[in-house]
C-alpha cells in the first residue's frame, strides 16, 4: 500500500514537498485555507540564490545591532515590542553569531541548495513548467571597499565548498553589466556568481498545483486548527468547521505552513524556533525594448535585489525586493518602509522612477529560525513531520528540502535531514 501523506500548507515548501512525494509513489493531499502560492510565496525577490545562503546570524552583525534598533533607514530593523516570543528567539540568534556556527550553517545550506537546483531544473524541463525562469547570473554590488573585502573572504571560503564566484573590480563590473555605468562613482566592485537564476515563485506554485491536481492530488481549501496526539502518536486533526479527522494507519502529516506551523505544534509540546522576518517588494511593468540589467543585481549596502521576470512583447516585470524587519506578526506594511524602498529603487533606477509606486507594495512574513537553518523531518510524535523555517530562502531551499523529505519518508532514511532536525538544532 502506498504511503499516505497529508501536507498542511500550499506555499512553495508544501507544494514542492507534495510533488517530490507524489513522484516517490506516495498518495498525497494538501490542506490550506488560501490559494496555492498566495502567502509568503506570492511576490518574493524572485532570486534563486543557490550560492548566497549565508545566514543572517554571523559575527559581523553584532556591531550593527544598535543601528538596527535606532536607524529608520536601516535595511534590517529590530522593532522593540512586548512579544514573549522575541527574547528567546533573539538570544538564540545572538548565540548563533559565531564564526564556527555561521560557517557550519553556510555549509549545510549550500548542500541543501545543491540538492535542490538540479531537481528544480528537472521539474522545469520535464513537466514543462513556465515560471519566467532565467539563468542570468547575479551581481552583488558593493559601495564600500571594506564590505567588498569581507565578501572576498566569504567567497574564498565558499570556493573551498565548490561554489563558483568571482570578485570583480569596478572596471570588470561595468564590463560585465554596462547597465550600471551611471553608478560608476559609487560602486567599488562586485561578487559575480554565474550559476544564479531567477523565477516567479508564485507562478511556479500555480503551475505545480495544476500538475498535482491533474495527477490525483487533492488541494483542499480548509483550515486545520488543532492536532491531536496520544501516547506519543499523532491520532487526529480538527478543522475550523468542527470536523475531526482520524489519522489513517499508514498516514504521515507534514506541517509546512510557514509561521502558522509554530502555533499549530505548540500545544503538542513542539517548540519551533520561528519568528517572522518581514520583507517588502515592489513590481514594475517593463516595456519590451526597455534597456535594463542583463543580470540579477543586488545592492549589498541597502540589501535590495533587482530581478527581471519574464520577457517577450510586454517586456516582463522588474521585481524590487528588500528589507528584513523583526516587526511582529502582522503582515501589513509600514508606510515608512515602503517609501524607503521606493526611494532607494528610484535612485538606483532613475529611468524607471516614475513607475515605481508605493501602491504596488507587497509584504510577506518569512518564517525565520535564529541560526538560519530550516527545520525538517520527523518530530518526536510518531506520524508528524515538519518542513518549515526557511526564512528569506524559501524559494531557493524548497526543492532541496522537498527532495530530502521525500527520500527520507519513502526510504525511511533520515540521514539527509540530520543537519536540519528539530532535535539536533533546537
Amino acid at each position: 500500500m502506498a504511503e499516505r501523506v497529508t501536507i498542511i500548507g500550499a506555499g512553495i515548501t508544501g507544494l514542492t514537498s507534495a510533488l517530490a512525494l507524489l513522484e516517490a509513489g506516495c498518495q498525497v493531499r494538501i490542506i490550506d485555507p488560501e490559494p496555492p502560492g498566495s502567502g509568503t510565496s506570492a511576490a518574493n525577490g524572485g532570486q534563486l540564490s543557490w550560492a548566497f545562503v549565508a545566514p543572517l546570524a554571523e559575527p559581523g552583525v553584532l556591531p550593527q545591532l544598535p543601528g538596527w534598533l535606532t536607524h529608520a533607514d536601516s535595511p534590517i530593523r529590530w522593532v522593540p515590542r512586548l512579544d514573549p516570543a522575541l527574547p528567546a528567539w533573539g538570544l538564540a540568534f545572538l548565540r548563533a553569531c559565531t564564526r564556527q556556527r555561521a560557517r557550519a550553517t553556510t555549509t549545510a545550506l549550500l548542500e541543501l541548495a545543491a540538492l535542490g537546483k538540479p531537481q528544480l531544473d528537472d521539474w522545469r524541463t520535464r513537466l514543462g513548467l513556465d515560471f519566467d525562469w532565467r539563468a542570468n547570473g547575479k551581481l552583488v554590488v558593493y559601495r564600500d571597499a571594506g564590505a567588498l573585502e569581507k565578501a572576498r573572504r566569504q567567497a574564498a571560503f565558499q570556493r573551498e565548498l565548490g561554489v563558483e564566484q568571482e570578485i570583480l573590480d569596478r572596471g570588470a563590473l561595468l564590463e560585465r553589466e554596462p547597465g550600471l555605468e551611471r553608478h560608476r562613482n559609487s560602486l567599488v566592485g562586485a561578487v559575480w556568481t554565474p550559476g544564479e537564476e531567477v523565477g516567479d515563485c508564485a507562478k511556479f506554485c500555480r503551475g505545480v498545483a495544476s500538475h498535482l491536481e491533474n495527477h490525483g492530488v487533492s488541494i483542499e481549501r480548509r483550515r486545520i486548527t488543532r492536532l491531536e496526539s496520544e501516547a506519543g502518536r499523532l491520532t487526529a486533526w480538527h478543522f475550523s468547521d468542527g470536523e475531526r479527522q482520524q489519522r489513517a494507519a499508514n498516514e504521515t502529516l507534514i506541517v509546512a505552513a510557514g509561521l502558522a506551523s509554530r502555533a499549530l505544534l505548540a500545544p503538542l509540546g513542539i517548540r519551533l524556533p520561528l519568528y517572522p522576518l518581514k520583507g517588502y517588494s515592489l513590481t514594475v511593468d517593463l516595456d519590451a525594448d526597455e534597456r535594463l540589467f542583463d543580470t540579477s543585481v543586488t545592492d549589498a549596502a541597502r540589501k535590495v535585489v533587482y530581478a527581471r521576470l519574464g520577457s517577450g512583447s510586454n517586456g516582463g516585470r522588474l521585481r524590487i525586493a528588500g528589507i528584513a524587519d523583526l516587526d511582529g506578526w502582522q503582515a501589513r506594511p509600514r508606510a515608512s518602509r515602503v517609501e524607503m524602498l521606493k526611494r532607494q529603487a528610484s535612485e538606483f533606477l532613475p529611468d524607471q522612477a516614475s513607475r515605481i509606486q508605493a501602491t504596488d507594495a507587497w509584504t510577506g512574513l518569512r518564517p525565520a529560525t535564529p541560526d538560519g537553518r530550516p527545520r525538517l523531518g520527523p518530530t518526536d510524535i510518531d506520524g508528524l513531520w515538519i518542513n518549515t523555517g526557511h526564512g528569506a530562502l524559501g524559494w531557493t531551499l524548497a526543492p532541496g528540502s522537498a527532495l530530502a523529505t521525500a527520500q527520507a519518508l519513502s526510504k525511511r532514511d533520515i540521514q539527509a535531514l540530520t543537519k536540519f532536525r528539530l532535535s539536533a538544532t533546537g
